[in-house]
């Protein structure tokens, strides 16, 4: 009987891993500052721990 469960648990555990391995990753959301490598908000224009003005090209 512990065998017949054993089995099934291990069954069902890999069908769950298998749905979430299809999620898509994560855009981020932060990014590091040049100048005092902190992590700041990722549409940040100065850096408000050295406030260092962060000016990246603009992507088309």
């Amino acid at each position: 009987m512990a065998f017949v469960l054993f089995c099934l648990l291990k069954a069902i555990n890999k069908l769950t891993s298998i749905s979430h391995k299809a999620e898509e990753p994560k855009a981020p959301t932060t990014k590091k500052c040049p100048f005092c490598k902190t992590e700041i908000d990722i549409e940040a224009t100065r850096c408000p721990h050295c406030t260092s003005v962060l000016e990246e090209a603009k992507k088309d």
